[in-house]
């Protein structure tokens, strides 16, 4: 189940195994360390897999016009449809099989391709012919992100990431070169959290078939 994990909890929660009660008494790393290891780990959770996904309703067909920015913190389009007609993924070489004059042939988009200059783009094909028709996409997305000033605690996760963040940040504290060091702990904190990582690994692809419905 997806909600709102607050990320202080994690940092409450390896307090203890960071050798203190309270962050006001870490002593080899600071809050702020913390707080930017979990940012680095949401980042590589997003690239890896296809953890924090977001139904978009913000692009609206332009009449002639073919390509659309795609929204903010964008990572993989899964699914786009136009008005709420499901649209069906292709690549440059089967558009070009079926009109080689895909990107700019008018009528009602029954197809859609990423951004032919590797952009944050995607395009629709026959090219609309009408203004103001809805292009909802469904998107893996980076999560918002996690700042020192502790603007913005919270991500729309599932529950369970709590321990995935809470290994990936012990794993660079007692990874980090100083007096501090502890390879074999860090290390087995790195593969609790590779277990993590391979897992929602396993759901990417059933997400990414979207994209061929």
């Amino acid at each position: 189940m997806t909600g709102d994990l607050d990320t202080t909890e994690v940092i409450d929660s390896i307090l203890p195994a960071l050798h203190t009660d309270t962050r006001a008494n870490l002593y080899f790393w600071t809050e702020a360390d913390l707080i930017q290891w979990m940012d680095e780990a949401l980042k590589r959770l997003a690239r890896k897999a296809c953890v924090f996904v977001e139904r978009s309703t913000a692009l609206n067909s332009v009449k002639g016009q073919a390509v659309y920015n795609l929204p903010d913190a964008h990572e993989a389009t899964l699914h786009v449809s136009y008005i709420s007609t499901p649209l069906r993924a292709a690549g440059t070489i089967e558009l070009e099989g079926r009109n080689p004059q895909y990107q700019t042939a008018p009528g009602t988009p029954d197809h859609w391709y990423e951004g032919l200059q590797g952009d944050y783009t995607i395009g629709v094909t026959p090219v609309p012919v009408e203004n103001g028709d809805a292009i909802p996409l469904i998107c893996a997305v980076y999560p918002p992100d996690l700042d020192t000033a502790k603007v913005n605690t919270l991500v729309t996760a599932p529950y369970p990431l709590k321990g995935y963040l809470e290994m990936s940040v012990l794993a660079a504290a007692y990874g980090r070169e100083g007096e501090s060091e502890m390879q074999d702990l860090a290390q087995h904190c790195r593969s609790r959290a590779d277990m993590y990582e391979q897992r929602s690994e396993e759901h990417t692809s059933e997400l990414q078939s979207l994209r061929h419905l």
